[in-house]
This record gives structure tokens, C-alpha cells and sequence, in this order.
């Protein structure tokens, strides 16, 4: 079923899946749709770069509290990487700092980037969101100065080239990449080029996918306020934020206890998913609505402990 279809009335709480234009940050969309809503409360699930696409998942109200649980693995992208450039931004709007020539065909370009697929530690970026000392990295990086930084580890599952360019001395080469959340693509894309002996800088980028939710069922900024100059709601019921969760449904007998923060177990179930193991983050309902989130502490007998409750 479409996202789109689950439309909720007079609602502040709910998922929003929206088509981010390339342009705009993904703090001024947030911004946009708390001023829509007459919410304070908005965030979004994981950012996107002023240059890129693509789906940007903003929870608002009551779904801000699920945020540490919203499905977000894999990241799917789509996007072009240009050969023969390197910027200090590692995409197509940072300052050249070098410039070379890509003369091995189509063949090496793809080879190059298969290669990406599997573990990968990566440094976050000078311009990222990332905060060193309570400031983004990016404000550092703008004034010409670099800090330490932790490298982190993210897992590359696909990296395939959808076509190939050659564009003079330059190459372009469009690709489909699944990663790891957190994954910089704009550093993959400069190790493309770095190994090819050229550089390499994105020059485009468009997030397709992010866990269970897809691009195909995000509207953009412009259906977003029709909506709201219409006074339809846009938002998808908060159920939807955990989709792709394992679940459990509490029984009537136990619902204000659980309602209350109590553990949940025994005479309290009414059914557990079957896949459900020990450490999992669990959603919790009770006919048929989201009131919480639980970590599952013991499988049997079943028991789990409130992480989160609505």
C-alpha cells in the first residue's frame, strides 16, 4: 500500500516522507514543516547535503521519540561520480583542488567502484554535521581549519555502475550504491577516483531508499503545502515510523501496567513474533496502536522492559 494512503485528521504526530529538492538544507525542510504543522516538536532521521535528493524522513510530535527506532538499514542512493576532479568537499560544489585526466574506459570505472563493496572505515568529512567541541565540523572547515575527527566503520552491500560518460579529459560514471546508515558517499565516490588515479568528486546524489520506506512513496515540498493550505493532513500515522519492527500486542489485563512502564511478560502478552530474540527492540501495541518500545530481555519465558513509551 502506498504511504500516501494513510492520511490521519487534525493529527500533529506522525511520519512525513518527503522528496527533499536538491537546494535546501534538511534543517530548513524540518523548519518548513514545523511552521506547517504548529508542531515545536520535528526532526528528521538521518540528513541529506543542500546538493542532494531524495527521501528525508521527518518525524513530528510524538514520533520525535521514536527516532533511535525508525528502520534506516539500507541506505539505497543513486547518484554520478565525476572522474578527473577532486574538491576539498569531496562533491561537485567544494573549491578544485586538483584536476586530472581519465583515459581507462568504462571497464577499470566499474571494477573501481565493485571494489567499495564490503567494510569500509571512513573519516567523517571537514564539511559534515558532525560536531567537534559543540560546533559542526563544517564551520571549522570554512575557516580553513581541520580538526581531529573518529573514524567510524559502515558496511558497502552494492555499488554498481548504471552508465558511463566520457566528458573531454573527464568521465562520468552513474551509479547505484547500498550502504550502511551514516555512510559518507561523497567519500566513496573520492576513493573511486583516488584509485583510479584521476580524483573523483559526486557531482550528483539522490537517496532511493532508507530501510522499509522508499522514495516512490515520499510527496514533495509542493504537496506538502497544498496539503496544508488545504487543511489535509500529510502525515502517516505514528505505527508507521516502526514499520519493518519486530512486534508485540499486550493483552487487556496488562495494559495499564505496561501503559504505566511496567516490564511485560506472562499473562500481559497477547502475542509475540515469532523472530523476536534476546537485546531486540521491540514495538508494543495494544488494539492495534503504537504506545511504546520495549527491549527484550529474556525469550523464555518472554519478559521485556520499556525503552520508550508514548
Amino acid at each position: 500500500m502506498s504511504c500516501r494512503a494513510g492520511v490521519i485528521k487534525e493529527a500533529v504526530d506522525g511520519l512525513l516522507l518527503l522528496d527533499k529538492p536538491s537546494g535546501p538544507t534538511s534543517h530548513d525542510l524540518v523548519a518548513s514543516v514545523r511552521r506547517l504543522s504548529g508542531s515545536p516538536k520535528a526532526g528528521h532521521t538521518g540528513t541529506l547535503d543542500p546538493m542532494a535528493s531524495g527521501l528525508l524522513i521527518i518525524l513530528v510530535g510524538k514520533a520525535t521519540k521514536l527516532a533511535p527506532f525508525v528502520p534506516g538499514d539500507p541506505k539505497v542512493y543513486e547518484g554520478c561520480i565525476l572522474l578527473g576532479l577532486s574538491t576539498d568537499s569531496m562533491d561537485i560544489e567544494g573549491e578544485v583542488i586538483a584536476e586530472g585526466t581519465y583515459d581507462g574506459g568504462p571497464e577499470r570505472a566499474q571494477a573501481a567502484l565493485a571494489s567499495l563493496v564490503g567494510v569500509v572505515e571512513q573519516v567523517p568529512p571537514m564539511f559534515s554535521a558532525v560536531k567537534y567541541r559543540g560546533k559542526p565540523l563544517y564551520r571549522y572547515a570554512r575557516r580553513g581549519e581541520e580538526v581531529p575527527r573518529q573514524s567510524r566503520t559502515v558496511r558497502v552491500y552494492r555499488s554498481e555502475m548504471r552508465a558511463f560518460r566520457v566528458r573531454g579529459t573527464h568521465a562520468e560514471m552513474d551509479f547505484l550504491i547500498e550502504c550502511s546508515p551514516g555512510t559518507y558517499v561523497r567519500d566513496l565516490a573520492a576513493r573511486v577516483g583516488d584509485g583510479l588515479g584521476c580524483g573523483g568528486t559526486l557531482s550528483r546524489l539522490r537517496r532511493m531508499g532508507s530501510g522499509p520506506f522508499g522514495v516512490e512513496d515520499a510527496m514533495s515540498v509542493e504537496e506538502m503545502r497544498e496539503l496544508a493550505v488545504k487543511g489535509r493532513d500529510y502525515l502517516l500515522p505514528l505505527e508507521r515510523a516502526v514499520e519493518g519492527c519486530k512486534r508485540v500486542d499486550v493483552a487487556e489485563s496488562g495494559l495499564i501496567a505496561v501503559r504505566n512502564g511496567s516490564p511485560l511478560g506472562g499473562s500481559m502478552l497477547r502475542r509475540v513474533d515469532a523472530e523476536v530474540m534476546e537485546g531486540d527492540a521491540v514495538a508494543v501495541f495494544a488494539g492495534g496502536e503504537l504506545i511504546g518500545m520495549h527491549r527484550v530481555s529474556q525469550v523464555s519465558p518472554f519478559i521485556s522492559h520499556a525503552l520508550r513509551m508514548m
